[in-house]
């Protein structure tokens, strides 16, 4: 794997135990790491997708992510009105995400707050501190793809299952700018899956999340 882990904390929702985990991955025995100044290839990557806030209205999220680290989506677009918008929102949840990790602050930001609430919200900005705290920031880039959306009627909120690549995604110091560079593995590729519900402001939000890593079908995509 390419990033280092954070705490992994269980949590209970619906009966379900559900991982909480910040965007990094987990290095593992095999994989081998190098310091750099820069990742590598970041220099010339042109495979960077546009902004979800290039897709949608005035109120959309702006996002402060630094040159060096880009996430790119593939498939999160519908022709239904609900799913399209759902999408969307699942988009802007993951990019606060990235934001966090790749900007090091020691709060919460407004980005995460806003796509991540009550307390798996709160639990995940721990997280993201924690790993603030490490002097570590995130760099290179990240594939989000393979989305899928689930209605559950019953509850009023829906599933966003989808895959992330963090292959060619590292860790950088974020006072040296030294990068460890690791090769890739199984371990590269994770699943997300969102439960989203929408908001009173007609945003779909995370209400809670669960994270697997190491996903084969992930990396066969």
């Amino acid at each position: 794997m390419t990033r280092s882990s954070l705490p992994v904390a269980a949590v209970t929702a619906a009966a379900a135990a559900l991982l909480l985990a910040a965007c990094g991955g987990g290095s593992t025995s095999s994989d081998k790491a190098s310091s750099s100044d820069s990742p590598p290839g970041s220099a010339s990557a042109t495979a960077t997708t546009a902004s979800p806030t290039q897709a949608a209205g005035p109120t959309a999220p702006t996002f402060d992510l630094p040159s060096d680290i880009k996430v790119n989506f593939t498939g999160f677009t519908s022709s239904d009105p609900t799913n399209k918008a759902v999408l969307l929102d699942a988009t802007y949840a993951a990019t606060s995400v990235v934001e966090t990790e790749a900007l090091g602050k020691l709060a919460e930001t407004p980005n995460l707050k806003r796509f991540f609430t009550g307390d798996h919200g709160a639990a995940l900005a721990d997280q993201m501190i924690s790993y603030a705290r490490t002097g570590k920031v995130a760099t290179g880039t990240i594939r989000y793809y393979g989305p899928k959306v689930t209605v559950n009627k019953a509850a009023g909120s829906v599933n966003v299952f989808f895959c992330e690549d963090q292959s060619k995604a590292y860790d950088k110091d974020a006072k040296t700018g030294k990068v460890t560079v690791t090769e890739p593995s199984l371990r590269s590729y994770n699943s997300w899956t969102y439960v989203m519900s929408k908001a009173s402001s007609g945003e779909w939000q995370v209400i809670d999340y669960s994270r697997v890593h190491g996903v084969k079908k992930c990396q066969a995509d």
